[in-house]
């Protein structure tokens, strides 16, 4: 098969898959390399494409990784990077507010009693829970958030 691309659409690739190589890198699961290594391979070839194709100023070597990226003076304000930046944000805040609630929820009814629940009712006294963290997170960030060490721990 052969696909034929703009020099514009070539260019969007590159972002999409870069995108998809940043969102890969973050898989530390055993077994994840094979996947991570066919996103690069690909975006690679890719960005190869580009310098053969007459954009290679659109193209840098990336002297870390020893691949060649998309020129860095030209990510930030990106679309692509603005995605990336968005959904790291995203994850965050929502993975803050699924921890505390369920720390909340096991300090009030313990491990035990939590499984034992359905899901709808797990569901019906987790969600004004995680209504006022994100209430909290969206009115003041991290403002509010401390750590309190146990006596012990200093």
């Amino acid at each position: 098969m052969h696909l034929r691309f703009t020099d514009d659409e070539l260019i969007t690739l590159a972002e999409m898959l870069t995108l998809a190589c940043w969102a890969t890198f973050w898989n530390h699961k055993p077994g994840s390399d094979e996947g991570v290594a066919r996103f690069d391979d690909m975006l690679e070839k890719v960005l190869s494409r580009m310098q053969h194709n007459g954009q290679g100023g659109e193209v840098e070597p990336d002297p870390e990784r020893q691949r060649l990226r998309l020129r860095k003076d030209k990510e930030e304000g990106s679309f692509y990077a603005q995605c990336y930046d968005e959904m790291r944000a995203e994850t965050f805040w929502e993975e803050l507010v699924i921890r505390m609630a369920e720390r909340q929820l096991n300090k009030r009814y313990g491990e035990l009693e939590l499984s034992q629940l359905s899901e709808e009712k797990r569901k019906d006294i987790t969600e004004p829970i995680t209504k006022r963290y994100w209430e909290e997170f969206s009115a003041k960030g991290i403002e509010n958030l401390h750590v309190i060490s146990k006596r012990e721990e200093g």
